[in-house]
């Protein structure tokens, strides 16, 4: 948020201190200073002039020949500003200006053979704000022949990086607020003391609220005889220094008073008021609202509108409430009556509203974060004393108002709290100066304790430790002792695989991802994952408006945002959320894995995400099982299995189905989802063995439905204790074999502790295999 230093000081009768230190004030109240800009002021040779005619170039379609009164002389100059005409105010820039938005000094031309004697200047030319879709323009205020210096000077703007729970600081009236308790220096509030009309005296105006809970508090005041021109320049100049272009003198007190209290409200042409009626509502099925922008929107039946009847009596939409007002009954240059609304407006929404048609105003933004619920009267009383200055007109002793006014919950406090909590004391009377300054009102039911009501914008003020914050925030977080707390810390003693697990398989070569815990019921439909089971009752939309109930559809995304790798390992560990909450790894791989040695590429299948399940159990000391299984809908029934984890169900591991993969145009993908932790077995080291090992190979011919699991098991008994490992390194199917047979090639090792193996124990041990292999109605492959 901007903060003109100019316009902070108009708040307090003392001088501010310097910039610096008002930048360590700020700073220490936790308004953080993000930058100090020092805005120029009108460059010099520029004055303030009065068009007395305007008449065509010969020759040209938008050149004009411009006669200008720049207080002592006539002077003559070709404009082509589409908004310039006779009487108007402007500022003329003489032979010899340097304007920012000009290469080089203005100086006398002919411009199609007329001559031109200087510049009728936009704002952006004059350097002032962005804006040259014409001249600038000047109301009465502005003298002709003022040098345009004097009266447009230089502004330091300090710019704040306010934290979402601190909407009381989002105007400046709520940073003058926190500088003057921090200084213990009285400020003053502009709207205090002016006259915020009374109810009870007949306005001509009616309000129709019949949503009470989305508008709480809405007032609605007249000013009847106004004239729409151009603002005082006091007016453009604190707009354009928050970055705003000023419209006309009606819209740009609206605006003033937006930054100045934090409060938005919108000026409508009373005359376009049916009967004077203002009617709160929510929109109708098929109604649609063009916007200030010009732009038309189709309402949907949850927006809140503002409405008056239209000729035929028909309820019309004339405005977003809380958003953005509508075209058609706003002010124009022909208002000569305003109908001022302001009004508090439900945060949710005005949220919900301007996310659905994509807006994003200052009002949008203020009500999202919260506008104090009270500011209503004062804000319009502010609003309309200004208008009548700047606009002249008469304003409506009545006032229509909805709504009552509202408490916050009073807090109970400890102050000895502060010391507890802060380790630096604070007096009790200082702390209740503190509290009592930021607007809250203290009850001292015995010395410790307090009862603590904050003020009606504080939003951000419930329980004791928020008073304590406050009362550290204005005495200051310097006095903060640079000690060591005196604690005994004990590690959390979390999951002892978590963190060794995603190094052993960030070292078996996948790449970790992060996913959304949001998701859409949609997104787990196409995954054929459970139905969620936990619903956002506030999402961002419909495709994060669940909570997931499954890992692998988030890896499924990143695949298909990786398509273009030729071969992809992926792992994810987080939180799923079905009847239970629970934590889980998933993995994903796809494509070729490397041979072993100097071979070719092997196709990955789903041997080659076992693998990786296999080598993290053998890492973490524990035994991995399969099992064949056709439970899991995300799986290919054919390739798919349970798997057990130190004997204990775990999760499933397979190929993905073909109709899911086919929804994410994914070729042939593997994925495993299991539950966490998976817990390790104690290792135990012994002294290492010295003798060599022998190795042997055998090709059994199995059935394709038999798995590797159930031939390792019977191969692994009858080699007898002295067999240390049995790996497959090879399947092949096809050629001579017969149809629906496969052949597993398996790589057996043979050691003994304290002596070499010779040839014959090692044959013996093969036959002893090779046999219970044929017992079995296996064959062995030549």
């Amino acid at each position: 948020m901007r903060v003109p230093l100019s316009w902070l000081q108009a708040f307090f009768e003392a001088p501010l201190p310097e910039v610096e230190r008002l930048v360590d004030l700020l700073d220490g109240l936790g308004l953080a200073v993000e930058e100090v800009t020092e805005l120029p002021g009108a460059p010099a040779g520029v004055r303030v002039a009065e068009v007395v005619s305007v008449a065509p170039v010969p020759g040209s379609e938008s050149l004009k020949r411009v006669v200008v009164n720049d207080g002592a002389t006539e002077r003559q100059v070709v404009c082509g500003a589409p908004n310039v005409v006779a009487g108007m105010r402007s500022a003329l820039a003489l032979p010899g200006a340097v304007l920012p938005g000009l290469d080089g000094p203005v100086a006398e031309r002919e411009v199609m053979g007329v001559a031109s004697q200087g510049v009728l200047a936009s704002p952006r030319e004059l350097g002032l704000y962005d804006h040259a879709g014409g001249l600038i323009a000047f109301g009465p205020d502005a003298e002709v022949g003022a040098e345009l210096a004097s009266l447009w000077g230089p502004e330091t703007v300090v710019e704040l990086e306010l934290t979402p729970n601190r909407a009381d600081a989002f105007s400046l009236l709520g940073v003058a607020r926190d500088l003057a308790a921090k200084l213990g220096v009285a400020y003053r509030h502009p709207a205090q003391g002016l006259d915020q009309g009374d109810p009870a005296l007949d306005d001509g105006l009616e309000l129709d609220v019949e949503d009470p809970a989305a508008a709480p508090r809405f007032s609605l005041r007249a000013v009847r005889g106004v004239s729409v021109r151009p603002s005082p320049v006091w007016l453009q100049r604190a707009l354009a220094s928050l970055g705003l272009r000023p419209r006309n003198n009606l819209i740009d007190v609206t605006n003033y008073v937006t930054f100045e209290l934090g409060q938005p409200s919108h000026a409508y042409d009373l005359a376009q008021l049916g009967g004077g009626v203002m009617q709160v509502r929510r929109a109708r099925a098929g109604e649609s609202l063009e916007l200030l922008t010009e732009e038309r929107i189709e309402l949907d039946p949850a927006d809140l509108v503002i409405a008056t009847p239209g000729a035929d009596g028909s309820s019309v939409a004339i405005g977003l409430a809380g958003v953005m007002g509508g075209s058609t009954h706003s002010v124009s240059d022909a208002t000569t009556d305003v109908a001022l609304e302001v009004a508090h407006f439900d945060p949710v929404t005005v949220r919900r509203a301007a996310q659905r048609h994509k807006l994003i105003t200052d009002a949008r933004t203020r009500f999202e974060r919260g506008v104090d619920p009270n500011l209503p009267e004062l804000a319009s009383a502010r609003a309309v004393a200004l208008i009548a200055e700047v606009a002249g007109g008469r304003v409506d002793p009545g006032v229509s108002l909805v709504g009552a006014r509202v408490e916050r919950p009073e807090i109970a406090f400890r102050p000895s709290r502060v010391r507890f909590l802060m380790d630096f004391e604070v007096a009790r009377p200082d702390q209740r100066r503190y509290l009592e300054a930021l607007g809250c009102e203290v009850s001292e039911d015995a010395p410790d304790a307090w009862r603590v009501r904050p003020p009606s914008w504080r939003f951000d003020m419930s329980i004791e430790e928020d008073v304590v914050e406050e009362v550290a925030r204005l005495h200051g977080y310097e006095h903060i002792g640079e000690t060591v707390p005196n604690m005994h810390f004990v590690p959390p003693a979390g999951d002892p695989t978590h963190r060794e697990l995603k190094l052993k398989l960030a070292a078996s070569g996948l790449q970790e991802t992060i996913s959304y815990v949001f998701t859409g019921e949609a997104e787990l439909a196409r995954a054929n994952a459970p139905a969620a089971v936990v619903h956002l009752s506030d999402p961002q939309g419909v495709e994060r408006g669940v909570l997931r109930t499954a890992l692998y559809p988030g890896l499924l995304a990143a695949a298909v945002a990786n398509r273009r790798l030729p071969a992809l390992g992926l792992f994810e560990v987080g939180r799923v959320f079905g009847h239970e909450e629970e934590e889980r790894l998933a993995l994903l791989t796809r494509g070729p894995r490397a041979a072993n040695g100097w071979g070719a590429e092997l196709a990955g299948d789903f041997f080659t995400l076992k693998g990786v399940l296999e080598s993290l159990a053998g890492l973490l000391g524990a035994e991995l099982g399969t099992t064949p299984t056709t439970e899991a809908p995300y799986l290919h029934p054919g390739v798919a299995a349970a798997v057990t984890w130190n004997g204990e169900p775990v999760g499933y591991a397979g190929r993905l189905h073909p109709e899911v993969a086919a929804r994410y145009e994914l070729g042939e993908v593997y994925v495993a989802e299991l539950r966490l932790p998976l817990a390790g077995r104690v290792i135990r080291f012994g002294e290492i063995n010295r003798q060599p090992f022998a190795e042997r190979d055998l090709a059994v011919i199995a059935p394709v439905e038999d798995t590797f699991a159930q031939v390792a098991r019977l191969c692994r008994e009858a080699a007898g204790p002295l067999l240390v490992s049995l790996e497959p390194f090879d399947v092949y199917q096809g050629g001579q074999l017969p149809t629906g047979q496969r052949s597993l090639a398996l790589r057996f090792r043979f050691r003994a502790e304290s002596r070499a193996l010779t040839d014959g124990e090692v044959d013996g041990l093969m036959q002893n295999v090779i046999r219970a292999v044929r017992d079995a109605g296996y064959d062995v492959r030549a």
